[in-house]
C-alpha cells in the first residue's frame, strides 16, 4: 500500500510503500516509481518491470501520475504467469 503525506516545510514530499518511507520533491508520482520503491523495500520479488498498478478507478501505466489522496493503489500479481510448480514426466 502506498499513501502520501502533506508537504513538508522544505519542499519535499513524504511517501510510504508498504512502511518504508520515501521523500520526492514531486507532488504526484508515476507508477513506475512506486513500483521501483515497493521493490528497494522489498514489498515485491523480481523486476518492477513484472508488475503493475490497479486503483479503485484504473489500471495504470508505468507513466501516469498517481494522485494517491484520490485514488487507492494496489500492486498486482505479475501480468505473465509465474511458474511454481511442474512434474516431470518419465
Amino acid at each position: 500500500m502506498a499513501e502520501q503525506r502533506p508537504e513538508s516545510k522544505d519542499g519535499k514530499f513524504t511517501y510510504k510503500v508498504n512502511g518504508t518511507q520515501f521523500d520526492s520533491k514531486s507532488e504526484f508520482l508515476t507508477a513506475r516509481e512506486i513500483l521501483e520503491m515497493a521493490a528497494k523495500a522489498s514489498v515485491i520479488p523480481g523486476k518492477p518491470d513484472e508488475y503493475y498498478l490497479q486503483g479503485d478507478k484504473r489500471r495504470y501505466k508505468d507513466d501516469d501520475k498517481i494522485d494517491l489522496q484520490e485514488d487507492n493503489i494496489f500492486i498486482t500479481i505479475p501480468n505473465t504467469p509465474t511458474p511454481v510448480a511442474s512434474r516431470n514426466r518419465v
